[in-house]
């Protein structure tokens, strides 16, 4: 009774226990890995697509010269009502 008693309940805890356990290892191991071997090849491929984006807006002239300026802390909620069109923007 004993035997089977702690194979119905003991297995289960005994793997649940090396999950929650073993979990954050393993997650600090593979962030280890990915940063040795650089970053992801989607994220070289979106920042090329981005370049290219950048270089199709200069050449339209949509694209402003200078660099954007940083928002203040906490006014990301309220940019969609207090920012300006300007007319190229507008469609």
């Amino acid at each position: 009774m004993v035997l089977v008693v702690a194979m119905v309940a003991g297995i289960p805890l005994l793997g649940l226990t090396l999950r929650f356990s073993l979990k954050p290892a393993l997650e600090a191991f593979i962030r280890l890995r990915e940063a040795q071997l650089g970053a992801h090849p989607e994220t070289a491929q979106l920042r090329e697509r981005v370049a290219y984006l950048e270089r199709v807006l200069e050449a339209h002239g949509l694209l402003e010269s200078r660099p954007p300026l940083a928002l203040p802390p906490g006014s990301e909620r309220s940019v969609g009502t207090s920012v300006g069109l300007k007319d190229r923007e507008r469609v």
